[in-house]
């Protein structure tokens, strides 16, 4: 049986992820909200038959756990990696998608990404003891005195080195100076 993995996020910056973990063999489930966007970059993939739609809207808590439930009992199995940027606004989404994953005899990965200010308030996010847990915070770029936010590109290539090297807590780009961040 291949790996699995969900992707949530991955119709806007972290579609490279998807990209690269199907061409790495994985079966890739991507959370999005609109079809169209994914059918597309779904399209732009080397393996499209490896990238998989899973429609909802992860603010509906409800729809999310269903379709995780859903997902989970047509796969057979839970997901070897879950590569996770959820905004804020969407609280319950995470601790919903790590109660449908459970507690599990063998270890799995969870990449949380998460924006910049996060990375000082330093949240406890409670996994299962068999997940491995690894956070990633988007920073910024500082050209010539000047910020920016990271491309599309900057943040996938990121991520996909954090799981490659198995980093367990990374900033891409900076969050030096804090001053000079975009607002």
């Amino acid at each position: 049986m291949s790996k699995f993995a969900f992707v949530i996020g991955g119709t806007g910056m972290l579609e490279g992820v998807c990209h690269w973990l199907s061409n790495e063999g994985y079966d890739v489930h991507v959370v999005h909200r609109d079809i169209d966007k994914f059918e597309s970059m779904r399209s732009r993939g080397k393996h499209p038959d490896k990238l998989h739609s899973i429609s909802v809207d992860y603010h509906d808590d409800h729809a999310l756990q269903l379709s995780f439930r859903k997902v989970i009992k047509q796969y057979g199995k839970c997901p070897d990696l879950i590569v996770s940027w959820i905004h804020n606004s969407a609280p319950n989404a995470l601790p919903i998608i790590l109660k449908e994953v459970g507690p599990r005899k063998h270890p799995w990965k969870l990449i949380h990404v998460q924006g910049s200010s996060s990375f000082f308030v330093k949240e406890n996010t409670t996994v299962p003891e068999s997940c491995e847990y690894r956070r990633v915070y988007l920073g910024f770029s500082l050209e010539k005195e000047r910020s920016r936010w990271l491309s599309h590109d900057e943040i996938a290539n990121g991520v996909i080195k954090v799981i490659k090297q198995d980093f367990k807590e990374t900033v891409i780009g900076t969050l030096k100076p804090w001053s000079k961040r975009l607002s």
